[in-house]
């Protein structure tokens, strides 16, 4: 789901849009219009009044409906993340333009105001595996700048103007506290040094580096990443082939050279999928490791972790001590 790991503490704005687009497969059916008391939006700095229906999620950062599977989705990325968004929110033939490209149909984008100030607007639809579903995608800058993203079958009965009040209700507050940040995500884990967490990103991950460096432009650091798939299912039997899709797919990791496949216990499971090799960075060489879990509900965690390769050994035990930790929230 992520595309892009290896950049992610150099270019956030950039990755959290991909990873957003990843997550954008949560779809989901709404029924009833009416608001209900205002919600915080657990790690974030998101308030809102839902729709009647939606509820917190246990599985990403926003609201969902159980019963019927309708989603809002939260995303929080750097500050400066907003510079680089807005170009793709300016106007309709922009955001046509790029958010084709994650086969998502762009109709309008126009300005909103919100409790949280002015913002921009992008409605338009999303055709997966066969069904369309309706998208409304905000984007908003406070403390952090915020994208929120909601979506349901074209079919379905929830109005486009209560959906657009209820984006209107969001209000922006105070940037939440790293810890608090952590215990929001849908999975648990704990840092082992000499690894330490930088940040979480988008509600679904979590961003950890060996060094003084928060920002690396130069990729000199070792780089953890572990993160939580919200959109569409996996069989189990299905784990190790997506993963190493996955990592085909994954910036940086396109030409990696895998030289071990395993089966390792990994997230609460003893059927988790290992992969690992090295990559070439110019010309430094690197080693990489990948982890993949599946939960009860066929969504996945990952982790993902690389080091240069003179370093990679001496950082094994806390890798190990990081993959052991992991486990999905309850």
């Amino acid at each position: 789901m992520i595309t892009t790991i290896r950049r992610a503490a150099q270019d956030a704005g950039r990755s959290a849009l991909h990873l957003l687009m990843g997550c954008m497969l949560v779809a989901g059916l709404a029924t009833g219009a009416s608001a209900q008391e205002r919600t915080a939006i657990s790690g974030t700095t998101v308030s809102l009044t839902p729709l009647k229906g939606f509820a917190p999620s246990a599985k990403f950062a926003g609201l969902e409906h159980a019963e019927a599977k309708a989603s809002v989705l939260v995303v929080e990325m750097p500050p400066e993340a907003h510079a680089q968004l807005s170009t793709l929110f300016g106007n309709a033939d922009t955001a046509k333009a790029n958010f084709a490209k994650q086969n998502i149909v762009i109709d309008e984008a126009e300005d909103i105001e919100t409790a949280g100030g002015k913002g921009r607007i992008l409605t338009g639809q999303q055709n997966v595996a066969g069904t369309t579903f309706d998208k409304w995608i905000v984007l908003l800058k406070g403390a952090k700048t915020v994208m929120i993203t909601v979506q349901a079958p074209e079919d379905s009965d929830l109005d486009g103007d209560d959906v657009v009040t209820m984006l209107k209700s969001v209000s922006l507050g105070a940037e939440p506290t790293l810890d608090q940040k952590l215990a929001a995500l849908p999975f648990r884990v704990r840092a082992s040094e000499p690894f330490r967490v930088v940040d979480t990103f988008g509600g679904l991950g979590v961003l950890m580096t060996s060094g003084p460096l928060n920002v690396d432009p130069k990729g000199s650091q070792p780089m953890l990443i572990v993160s939580y798939q919200t959109g569409g299912q996996v069989a189990a039997g299905q784990l190790a082939a997506v993963g190493e899709k996955l990592l085909q797919t994954t910036r940086g990791f396109e030409k990696a050279e895998i030289t071990k496949r395993d089966t390792v216990a990994f997230a609460g499971s003893k059927d988790g999928a290992m992969l690992s090799g090295t990559i070439t960075e110019g010309s430094a060489r690197k080693r990489f490791a990948q982890y993949m879990g599946l939960g009860a509900d066929g969504r996945f965690v990952r982790m993902i972790v690389s080091a240069d390769e003179a370093t990679y050994p001496s950082l094994e035990s806390a890798i190990k001590a990081i993959a052991d930790s992991i486990a999905f929230a309850k």
